[in-house]
């Protein structure tokens, strides 16, 4: 199958491409800059689109596509809200356009966000959709509804995919920031969190994203996830051992951690990783025939493996 990947030279874009390519599919790359190349395999087609969302010409970065898969758009850099519904939103619904009737299938990378951030004690369902509390989110959402309306009129089969964080090999922002804190041994304030949080490995979801592709009946949203759920303290404890380091966690009450996050302004970052998070990827295991293939330890263990030796 020819596959266009966009977001290509991402943390899960080239990952996504060589397992495409390990699986026997031709893969077209859009990048950003020539230099992104360098982070793909050879064995691929490469487009250089410096704006997803700007003008050129879409029809022909479609040529002989069978299926798009849209991983491009802001999620962790600084823009306003005006830029990230530009290229979170604009950029999907005008390629979506352009890929109707030339594309057979449009796999669009939302988020668990869509949801909200606290599931409280239940889990998240594709149908649970609450106010997402950020303009990543609201974005997400709203392109998901552009894009179902979209292929309603002209009838492209839509597979949206709403994974929670994902970590592995790579990754940036809090988990990053999070490998290194366990990594220097620094003392952390979690033992009495006592939350529940879903993520997914990089490896899991891009082998849940080629199976969207591939299989013959993938249609709608899907949540997806590691099979555990695993609480803050339990993340960093077994974050620690893949990285043979011992986590250092020690209680303060959480009332009184979330305020003093707050009030250095890492408030967001705390709530995130106290906060419950749960979904249920049933669905997606049932309509998939998929079950991921790496447990939470063997992921961990790829990604402490990878930040070991980036890290020098």
């Amino acid at each position: 199958m020819n596959v266009l990947v966009t977001g290509a030279s991402g943390f899960i874009g080239a990952a996504l491409c060589h397992e495409l390519l390990a699986r026997g599919h031709a893969v077209r790359a859009a990048i950003r800059r020539p230099d992104d190349q360098r982070s793909l395999p050879q064995k691929l087609h490469t487009a250089v689109i410096p704006d997803i969302a700007g003008e050129f010409d879409r029809r022909a970065l479609l040529g002989e596509i069978d299926a798009v898969v849209h991983l491009a758009g802001i999620a962790h850099r600084a823009a306003d809200e005006a830029e990230i519904r530009r290229v979170n939103i604009d950029a999907a619904v005008r390629l979506a356009e352009a890929a109707a009737g030339a594309a057979r299938r449009f796999v669009f990378l939302s988020s668990v966000k869509v949801h909200g951030e606290d599931s409280g004690s239940g889990a998240y369902r594709e149908s649970s959709l609450l106010l997402p509390q950020d303009v990543y989110g609201k974005s997400k959402l709203d392109a998901e509804r552009a894009l179902t309306e979209l292929a309603g009129r002209n009838g492209m089969e839509l597979v949206i995919v709403r994974p929670p964080l994902v970590y592995g090999p790579g990754v940036k922002a809090n988990f990053r920031r999070l490998l290194g804190w366990i990594d220097a041994g620094r003392p952390l304030p979690f033992a009495s969190v006592h939350n529940r949080r879903s993520l997914i490995s990089l490896g899991n979801l891009i082998d849940v994203i080629a199976r969207c592709i591939e299989h013959p009946r993938a249609l709608g949203p899907y949540l997806v996830s590691d099979e555990e759920i695993v609480s803050t303290p339990e993340l960093a404890e077994r974050i620690a051992r893949a990285l043979g380091r011992k986590a250092r966690l020690f209680p303060v009450p959480l009332a009184l951690l979330r305020i003093a996050a707050s009030a250095i302004g890492r408030g967001g970052e705390i709530r995130r990783l106290t906060g419950n998070l749960v979904v249920d990827a049933t669905h997606a295991r049932r309509a998939l025939d998929w079950r991921p293939r790496l447990s939470l330890d063997q992921g961990l263990e790829e990604t402490a493996r990878w930040y070991k030796s980036a890290r020098g």
